[in-house]
């Protein structure tokens, strides 16, 4: 495990933290995305958004540390080493997505905020707490497994 990898999950974590428990809560609360169908949208926030993101949040980061303490670990030798490898990563990736049907079907609780808290968890869950920290800091013998992490990797120059 290189240090660099880590600090990298640990940043983009942070950034999801900040994202997703304050930037996107203000945006409801300042109404930049009208939401009609609740009668105080604080409380929504407080007792739908909140408990919901929470729960995308955790399992996301779970997954992305599984992912990398499980890829640190492995002895990759062939081809069909590596295709196993890409298996267990979509695997993974299942986990932030049944978290997210996990949120919105329990903790949506409005109809006009469906499509935005939707768009929001995917973006935050599957893109910036799962994707990203993986494309950019799985270890080097599987480096290439999630998809475009050869671009991203490129272009952000890891």
């Amino acid at each position: 495990m290189k240090a660099g990898e880590i600090i990298r999950i640990i940043v983009l974590s942070i950034i999801g933290a900040v994202l997703m428990f304050l930037v996107q809560p203000w945006v409801y609360q300042n109404r930049l995305i009208r939401i009609t169908d609740v009668p105080r949208i604080e409380a929504w926030v407080s007792n739908y958004y909140i408990p919901g993101a929470t729960v995308v949040f955790v399992v996301s980061v779970v997954a992305t540390l599984l992912w990398y303490v499980m890829a640190a670990q492995a002895k990759v030798n062939t081809a069909g080493d590596t295709f196993r490898w890409q298996v267990i990563w979509w695997l993974f990736l299942l986990f932030p997505i049944l978290s997210i049907c996990v949120a919105i079907g329990f903790f949506g609780g409005s109809q006009d905020a469906l499509l935005s808290l939707t768009g929001f968890l995917v973006f935050d869950g599957i893109f910036w707490l799962f994707w990203l920290p993986t494309a950019t800091s799985s270890p080097a013998s599987l480096m290439y497994i999630p998809p475009g992490s050869f671009t991203i990797r490129r272009v952000i120059g890891f």
